[in-house]
């Protein structure tokens, strides 16, 4: 174990995290549980289908990218898939990202609580990512979030949804 995991972790030490699947909740190290190979399908399913469409308009990145929430205390969280797009960003990005993305996709797994992702998506939407999608592989739902907005738009994999930027399709035909 390093001593960056035996401390409160803090902004200073960003550039030098340890290696591993984990969040970083008020200055402290919050394993992650490894996924499936569900989740992991679906996930480099999306990813694929945004970066092919997506490609000239902005970035896509999966697999746990860090985001920061708040610099004190350090608080960054990982997302499943993030888009974020040339206009807000010119460069493709490196490390954490600081600002944040214009679309989050978690997809939600056995071991995520409720709870989990509700702290989760409240994170993003403090930070002002505008919009939320949660894929749920076991009902084959998706949960659309947009911040600002109360409601959540309750989709099945059979119905289309709107992702961004008028790039809309059925779950079922990306990842089947």
């Amino acid at each position: 174990m390093s001593v960056l995991e035996k401390r409160k972790l803090t902004y200073k030490d960003i550039n030098r995290l340890p290696e591993g699947s984990y969040e970083i909740i008020d200055g402290d190290i919050v394993e992650m549980a490894p996924t499936g190979f569900e989740h992991g399908e679906i996930e480099l399913d999306i990813g694929y289908f945004l970066r092919k469409k997506l490609k000239d308009k902005g970035y896509v990145s999966s697999g746990e990218v860090g985001i920061l929430i708040s610099r004190d205390p350090l608080r960054i969280r990982g997302a499943d898939i993030v888009y974020i797009s040339k206009e807000r960003l010119k460069e493709k990005p490196k490390g954490i990202l600081e600002i944040p993305p214009d679309l989050i996709i978690e997809i939600i797994s056995p071991n995520n609580t409720v709870s989990e992702m509700e702290e989760k998506i409240e994170d993003y939407f403090k930070i002002g990512v505008p919009r939320v999608i949660l894929i749920d592989p076991q009902t084959q739902k998706v949960y659309l979030y947009q911040n600002g907005k109360k409601s959540i738009n309750l989709y099945t994999f059979d119905e289309e949804l709107e992702f961004i930027d008028g790039l809309k399709a059925k779950v079922k035909d990306i990842i089947e």
